[in-house]
């Protein structure tokens, strides 16, 4: 991805404006209207109490948390594409925002809608290598204590939940580097941030386009399994480390063809 010219200091709030149109269907405010349903930065270190003992059992209903170990790959999965305006200020503004207190709000099918932002700032950095630095202890300031809660409380390796949050960046990388005009370029830059640390380099996924007809996407296989066969679907993910190439790449064409 070509260097982005030096950017100017923006506050939060003007560069959550400017990235509003990269974030998508994930709702990033700063002052939400509806202020109950949201499950806070500190309660997300709980998982047996309180709110995030309750969306626990929402996965569970959806089929997403059959037991301890499933229920925190989903969870890593979701909190990994909150992540989504980190990413975007990197990619889009040369900005590296700091997270410092949030709460994320799900919707009724589990997936993550929304990113109250209560406390951050952001910096630029005119130095690449002080951005990807900045950049990446933001990503783990944001996702590395609730990783390291439910690992505790699920008894799942670092390296199995680094992979759910490593593949949701990824994708994030993906997305927004499409949406900038240069998603293979995006999805390389990702790659060589995130693998400065070496947790990450080993949870990193491996990632291949797929296409079909004049539509192609960025398919992944992770390091690790997210358990969500466990759950009463019983189905594999095409990203699933344990599945044969044949049947992930039907899996993979098809997705594409749904989105067309």
């Amino acid at each position: 991805m070509a260097q982005l010219p030096p950017q100017p200091d923006l506050t939060v709030p003007a560069l959550l404006d400017r990235l509003a149109h990269l974030t998508g269907a994930l709702r990033v405010t700063q002052d939400p209207p509806d202020r109950d349903g949201w499950i806070a930065a500190n309660e997300l270190l709980a998982p047996d109490t309180g709110a995030l003992a309750a969306f626990i059992v929402c996965l569970a209903d959806a089929g997403f948390g059959a037991n301890r170990r499933a229920a925190a790959a989903s969870l890593l999965l979701r909190h990994g594409w909150a992540a989504g305006p980190i990413i975007a200020a990197y990619l889009a503004e040369r900005q590296t925002l700091r997270i410092h207190d949030f709460a994320l709000r799900f919707s009724a099918s589990t997936l993550v809608e929304g990113v109250w932002i209560r406390q951050a700032d952001s910096l630029v950095s005119h130095d690449p290598s002080d951005s990807r630095a900045g950049v990446l202890a933001s990503l783990l300031g944001f996702s590395e204590p609730v990783l390291e809660s439910l690992r505790r409380w699920s008894g799942y390796s670092r390296h199995a939940l680094w992979s759910m949050l490593t593949s949701s960046w990824m994708a994030q990388f993906s997305t927004i580097g499409k949406l900038l005009g240069d998603r293979e370029s995006a999805v390389r830059v990702g790659r060589s941030l995130l693998v400065r640390h070496p947790e990450l380099a080993r949870a990193l996924p491996e990632t291949y386009l797929i296409a079909s007809g004049d539509r192609s996407e960025v398919c992944q296989i992770l390091k690790a399994c997210c358990l969500q066969y466990k759950g009463f679907r019983r189905c594999f993910c095409p990203t699933c480390p344990v599945i044969q190439d044949r049947e992930r790449f039907v899996k993979n064409r098809e997705w594409v063809c749904r989105t067309n």
